[in-house]
């Protein structure tokens, strides 16, 4: 069902009639509502959990600074189809303020246009495409695009000696990006690909491509993969006598996940990353964030990227809501997602570019070494916030 404007003015205005002359309750009135929408179920659902525990924990902390904030959830499967409907139902049978959640690029796009229509925000807490927040005037990104990290992790590889690299990356959106990125760091810097191999989302056995690879004498592999594919690809990588050969697996840090990555074998110790979070990062923010979610989820419960981008996300609709009131309006809630300032994030200095609506965000360096007897990341190196290096070299 295609979405109309006429519809959601008709709904609102039905709504409207309904309601004249009836008692209101002021303190209903002064509740802003927030739509989650996100894979709860479904071959996602680890994703959107994740997205959902950092967001949950953010507002039993700190749901009395700001109590006028009530969040409905609802589950999409990781469907597109299902993030429209539901994003359109939210709007106009809840009356929502700000969306928020959409854990894959697929979902924001569903949404665009209703968005822009009803002038309602959405504050994405995933979805790493970087053309997303061009979509809609009413995106705005707190999580990180794959060109945030693939691209500087090709400039760190061809400024630290790596002259020739092969990639080896998932055949769909975010793996494409992330190879195009890479490649572009790499070469303008020197270095040169030698070649880029694409395998299906379903692959299980990587250990052909690893020995074609190999053949082509990279001194570097760089890879992207689907979730859970890590081990295999590292597990590949060593079988075919890479590692031995001196060669580094590198890559972004959507493949080393500080949560996963205790539970993978050592095969994937050595693995360099470019990342925007690692849970052992010491500035305060962070220190305070693994506290909490280690007293809420399990001493030995870790957090990862997603998570932080739900908390983040969380914290910068409470700030809105806290600048503009809860009776703003959407452009007024937009004005103030897109200039968020994440002073005390677990990332560490990050904040929303208002001309892009796209986070800037320092990058960590990070190398997956055996901490406390199991393999997890350590930061070597941190870059400085970066903006969205993609939009850079395309600009509008």
């Amino acid at each position: 069902m295609r979405f109309r404007l006429s519809a959601l003015m008709s709904a609102a205005a039905y709504i409207a009639v309904v309601s004249f002359g009836a008692p209101k309750d002021a303190a209903a009135e002064d509740v802003v509502k927030v739509g989650l929408i996100a894979p709860l179920s479904g071959p996602f659902a680890a994703l959107g959990d994740s997205i959902d525990r950092g967001a949950r924990l953010y507002e039993k902390i700190h749901g009395k600074e700001v109590p006028a904030v009530q969040v409905i959830r609802r589950d999409d499967a990781g469907v597109p189809d299902n993030t429209r409907r539901i994003a359109q139902e939210l709007i106009v049978r809840d009356g929502v303020k700000v969306l928020t959640g959409i854990a894959l690029s697929p979902q924001g796009f569903a949404l665009a246009k209703i968005a822009t229509e009803a002038k309602v925000p959405v504050a994405l807490m995933n979805a790493t495409t970087s053309s997303l927040t061009r979509s809609s005037p009413y995106f705005v990104r707190f999580s990180y695009t794959q060109w945030q990290t693939a691209y500087p992790m090709g400039v760190w590889a061809a400024k630290h000696g790596i002259k020739v690299s092969a990639s080896l990356v998932a055949d769909y959106a975010a793996g494409t990006d992330s190879e195009a990125a890479f490649k572009k760091g790499f070469e303008e810097n020197g270095g040169k690909v030698v070649s880029a191999v694409r395998a299906p989302m379903v692959t299980t056995d990587y250990l052909p491509f690893m020995e074609r690879l190999k053949s082509e004498k990279p001194e570097a592999v760089f890879i992207f993969v689907n979730n859970g594919r890590m081990p295999a690809v590292a597990k590949a990588f060593n079988d075919a006598g890479l590692r031995e050969a001196g060669v580094k697996l590198i890559g972004p840090g959507d493949n080393a996940l500080d949560d996963e990555l205790p539970n993978m074998p050592p095969d994937v110790v050595g693995f360099i990353s470019a990342a925007t979070y690692a849970a052992a990062s010491k500035n305060d923010g962070n220190v305070d964030f693994v506290k909490a979610w280690k007293a809420e989820y399990g001493e030995d419960a870790l957090p990862n990227v997603t998570a932080v981008s739900g908390w983040d996300t969380m914290s910068a609709i409470y700030a809105a809501v806290k600048e503009v009131g809860p009776h703003a309006d959407g452009p007024a809630m937009l004005k103030s997602l897109s200039n968020w300032k994440g002073t005390s994030s677990p990332r560490g200095d990050v904040s929303i570019d208002p001309q892009s609506r796209d986070i800037v965000q320092p990058i960590k360096m990070n190398k997956v070494e055996i901490v406390n007897g199991r393999p997890g990341n350590v930061t070597f190196e941190e870059d400085p916030p970066q903006k969205d290096p993609w939009k850079t070299f395309n600009p509008e």
